[in-house]
């Protein structure tokens, strides 16, 4: 529990010395931070990760006995889990929307009216553990390594982290093919046609495949 605590303290300073830098430079509003917001979000890493670990991360061991499933290079292992993930996130994120019972978990994550970086972890505790059952299955499956696994969820982790950061950057010629802040922006709009649209974690051609793909305005 020590080693996970610590390895949580230290992404989350990591993320502090890119984000907070980031978010003073090019902000995309000038928004003030709350303490109580930061002891939150803070506070909700903290619990989710630990819980993760109690009762999702036993799920996954005991799916991980069901595989592997395929043998491959470590590299292609992390590729395969990456773009998996990335689909299981998709569906389990819909869902979340969709059935009403999930909805009340995944509400907590919709609350605040503006994004900034510690948003990404204001997450209920079923929300964290079911989105991250869903997303470390393929990796449990495709017989991923730890040290393989470790890279999938730092990866993600680190992505997510930067979704939900205020910034101002609109990455036009990589926007159809990467989700950005702005991207994800819409999907924390509290307009009624928004809340449905840019599920997608890391690839927008899953929203355009499966037709919740909202185009950013301006």
């Amino acid at each position: 529990m020590l080693a996970l605590l610590l390895g949580t303290t230290v992404f989350l300073v990591l993320m502090a010395g890119l984000f907070i830098p980031l978010e003073g430079w090019s902000p995309r509003r000038a928004i003030e931070v709350p303490a109580r917001t930061i002891g939150l979000c803070v506070g909700l890493l903290f619990v989710d990760v630990l819980v993760m670990e109690w009762i999702g991360g036993a799920v996954l061991d005991q799916l991980a006995e069901l595989g592997p499933v395929l043998e491959q290079t470590s590299g292609a292992r992390i590729a395969a889990a990456l773009v998996l993930a990335e689909l299981a996130g998709y569906a389990i994120h819909r869902l979340m929307h969709r059935v009403p019972w999930l909805w009340r978990f995944h509400a907590v994550h919709h609350a605040p009216t503006e994004l900034h970086w510690l948003e990404a972890w204001r997450q209920h505790p079923v929300d964290f553990v079911v989105h991250g059952i869903a997303v470390g299955l393929p990796a449990a499956l495709l017989g991923a390594s730890l040290a393989d696994f470790a890279a999938v969820v730092l990866l993600r982790k680190t992505y997510t982290t930067f979704l939900h950061a205020n910034l101002s950057w609109r990455l036009r010629g990589l926007e159809r093919w990467i989700a950005t802040p702005d991207y994800h922006a819409l999907h924390h709009s509290h307009a009624p046609q928004d809340r449905d649209r840019n599920f997608a974690g890391m690839l927008p051609v899953l929203d355009r495949l499966f037709g919740t793909h909202a185009p950013l305005r301006g």
